[in-house]
């Protein structure tokens, strides 16, 4: 009888995690695995992806409804300051346990489930065994989604620096206390990406004991490879003779998190330079940019195929994120073979190997960044390398299989 896994993940393919639930949910479909997915935003038309609405009853619905409004308006009432990390509570329950069991799926596999799409205490309700694929810090914190400079998780949290009045017994004290007593002895395996996400599990308080695996997202090297550089050029009406350096994310430059501000001055120290220009995707409007260089703006692409046209026109892809789990936007350039710059930090520093397939600079020194761009555009790259050591690594057939042997050892230790 074949494996039937259900993956939970508040969408398909909006954002980084649901993008990397959604390819990993295709590469268990290909290695002969029934998988499924429930989600509470769908994008595509896939049949086998199921929004949860469909499968609640009218009071049901109305109690999904209602648990929204309040976990937004808790959050209104919890001021945050302006440079925060995302938030979710999740406190505020309806029985989408119900949903998940109805499935009857031998494992149950977590992935990004905020926003109060998957409520704290209903995953004690889950009757399968659990697998979580962590995509950010929120399952282990309380609130937040990315924790900064902030360590607090390893203790009760409290005295959060991200709210505006912090206190002992704020928020963040309150939801993780909550996840603490909702999953006292639940017994689940938690996989992360990257090294640093699970060195950050292992020091936490609320998940530290669990049992730990380091899986990396895949992706799908047959569709994002390198393409012929003047076609991708001419497709996007880009320049040919020029250094384009390609920075994007979603959301685009408005998240503080991603670190435009650092490239935007990294950038104006090599405004020079007259060869180099900037490439920039992930929004839907146009923004004002302070630049002293020309920028192209190509908005929000929503195919894989529009997206390695894209990395594979520019010479360089540049990510300054200051805390980031495993950029998908970074495996995916290096895959269409285009180097990449970042911060070494967090899981970035997995994915680029310094001065090899890309330059990995000071984490917040935008004068080392600066150099790394300027480096990174003298060098003669072999596109075919940066792509095969990709294909060695991260193929999704590769990484379908890791999962595949999980869930077998993790039901055989459940029987």
């Amino acid at each position: 009888m074949r494996m039937k896994v259900l993956q939970v993940s508040a969408t398909d393919t909006i954002g980084g995690a649901g993008i990397a639930a959604y390819r990993l949910h295709q590469g268990l479909q290909h290695i002969d695995i029934d998988s499924h997915m429930l989600v509470m935003r769908k994008a595509t038309s896939d049949p086998t992806v199921h929004r949860v609405s469909t499968h609640l009853d009218r009071l049901s619905r109305l109690r999904r409804r209602w648990a929204d409004r309040q976990h937004k308006q808790h959050l209104a009432q919890n001021l945050r300051k302006p440079d925060n990390a995302y938030w979710s509570l999740n406190h505020q329950s309806y029985p989408i346990a119900d949903v998940i069991n109805s499935f009857q799926a031998d494992i149950v596999h977590l992935h990004w489930v905020g926003d109060n799409f998957l409520p704290v205490q209903e995953i004690r309700k889950i009757t399968a065994p659990i697998i979580w694929t962590l995509h950010d810090m929120w399952a282990f914190t309380g609130g937040c989604h990315y924790a900064g400079d902030c360590t607090e998780y390893r203790q009760n949290c409290g005295n959060c620096p991200q709210l505006v009045q912090p206190a002992p017994d704020d928020l963040s004290y309150r939801i993780i206390q909550h996840k603490i007593q909702a999953w006292k002895d639940l017994p689940m395996a938690v996989v992360c990406p990257s090294q640093w996400l699970i060195d950050c599990v292992s020091d936490s308080l609320l998940l530290g004991w669990k049992d730990k695996h380091v899986i990396p997202n895949g992706i799908d090297t047959t569709q994002f490879k390198p393409i012929d550089s003047t076609s991708a050029r001419t497709a996007f009406n880009l320049p040919h003779d020029k250094k384009l350096i390609l920075f994007g994310a979603f959301g685009g430059t408005s998240d503080p998190r991603k670190g435009f501000d650092y490239l935007q001055s990294a950038l104006k120290s090599l405004s020079d330079n007259q060869d180099i220009e900037l490439v920039v995707f992930g929004s839907e409007h146009p923004q004002a940019l302070d630049l002293h260089l020309p920028v192209h703006q190509v908005g929000r692409l929503h195919d894989s195929v529009s997206m390695a046209l894209l990395y594979s026109a520019c010479d360089l892809f540049v990510l300054p994120s200051m805390q980031d789990n495993f950029p998908n936007t970074i495996l995916e350039a290096l895959a269409c073979g285009t180097p990449c710059v970042g911060f070494d930090t967090g899981g970035i520093s997995d994915l680029i190997q310094h001065k090899h397939n890309g330059y990995l600079a000071r984490l917040r020194d935008t004068a080392d960044l600066a150099d790394g761009i300027q480096w990174a555009t003298t060098q003669s790259w072999d596109a075919s390398n940066i792509h095969q050591a990709i294909v060695d690594e991260y193929a999704l057939p590769h990484i379908a299989e890791q999962y595949h042997k999980l869930y077998e050892t993790y039901l055989y230790d459940r029987r």
